[in-house]
């Protein structure tokens, strides 16, 4: 049996539970089954609220970390990073793949996120980038996403997410009625870029008109605590068509779909990628109204698998929420369409094996060098 590659994996892991802290663990088990695999947890935060937050603690693990890797590198054969495109994170990161670099292991850069292009707007800036990304392998999420990585000299790898393995284990139901009142679902952490005012905002229009709806919000707190969405949800006049679940446990999530007419997420998150959120509702059945940003327009298709609305426009999102209950037999097509397309482009499967062979290739090239 011949000898594995030592891989180090550089990634955030739960908690706090996130999409980019989803898909690390997905990674890092595809990565385990084919390489020796030698993980270097970056754990910064443990809720969601300080996730942003600057502190002399942060730094300091960031040098600890940068140590241990200093220490692991000269047995390693590549480094797999989850990379940070912007904020503070995205120069501790810069700092990583240097390090790589100049002990000569080829780095996998995985971009959970956007924000590359702001971080190179200034000559110096734009010669770390360069530097940086310079014959480096660059995951993205989708081909909408290459502007990221304009004028960087890397390879670059498309790689969607996946889904949990049993998020197909069962079936979505044959046929779709909306209920009386219309069942509406928001399920993420509450941020504000996440549009969950957007969406507050169009419910009222729905209210203003007569439409009948009842709105669940499940999620952890982030920088929308729960007395400050309560005082929205006041604010907006829906309170008795409202009610806040708090954080959801996985296995009750599906539950949650199941109980739900529509999924709405309005994200405007100038960092969003492709938020796996929105993948589940798909899978589970529930037709999915969001926005045309990041890589969303290229799963989310309009008269094919779900609705696009533009960003920061309630009056927009509350006429294509009644629209989808006009036209029943449309909406479950479309779901049904919609739940094809996860079980084909989302696969866990699929995933794990061209994760594999990503690092693998990484692998072979450095080896011919």
């Amino acid at each position: 049996m011949s000898k594995r590659s030592r891989v180090i994996a550089m990634v955030q892991l739960p908690p706090p539970m996130h999409g980019a802290a989803k898909m690390n663990l997905h990674a890092i088990a595809a990565l385990a089954k084919a390489f020796d695999l030698h993980v270097i947890e970056m754990r910064f935060a443990r809720n969601l609220a300080d996730i942003t937050r600057p502190t002399i603690k942060k730094l300091l693990i960031a040098l600890l970390l940068a140590v241990r890797l200093c220490f692991a590198l000269p047995r390693s054969q590549a480094l797999y990073i989850s990379f940070a495109p912007c904020g503070a994170a995205y120069y501790r990161d810069c700092l990583y793949v240097l390090l790589a670099k100049l002990f000569r292991v080829p780095a996998i850069l995985h971009l959970h996120g956007r924000g590359l292009p702001l971080m190179r707007r200034s000559p110096v800036k734009f010669w770390l980038q360069k530097r940086v990304f310079a014959k480096q392998t660059v995951v993205l999420l989708g081909e909408i996403l290459r502007p990221e990585i304009t004028g960087l000299d890397c390879n670059v790898v498309i790689i969607a997410n996946c889904l949990d393995e049993d998020a197909f284990a069962a079936p979505i139901n044959p046929d779709w009625q909306p209920e009386t009142p219309l069942r509406i679902l928001w399920l993420s952490n509450l941020f504000r870029a996440k549009g969950l005012e957007t969406l507050l905002a169009a419910c009222q229009r729905l209210k203003d008109l007569g439409f009948a709806f009842d709105l669940t919000i499940a999620g952890a707190e982030g920088d929308i605590r729960k007395a400050e969405l309560e005082a929205l949800i006041t604010g907006y006049g829906i309170n008795s068509n409202t009610r806040y679940i708090g954080a959801v446990r996985a296995e009750d999530r599906r539950k949650l779909f199941d109980q739900s007419d529509l999924f709405v997420f309005p994200t405007n998150y100038t960092n969003e990628a492709q938020p796996l959120v929105v993948l589940e509702a798909m899978a589970a059945g529930v037709p999915v109204i969001t926005t045309s940003i990041a890589t969303l327009p290229e799963f989310v298709l309009p008269d094919q698998t779900g609705w696009l609305c533009p960003p920061n426009d309630p009056d927009k999102l509350a006429l294509t929420m009644i629209e989808a209950t006009r036209h029943p037999a449309n909406t479950n097509k479309l779901r049904h369409q919609a739940r094809l397309m996860c079980e084909t482009r989302f696969a866990h499967a699929r995933f794990t094996d061209e994760i594999g062979k990503t690092v693998s290739a990484v692998l072979t090239q450095s080896s011919s060098q």
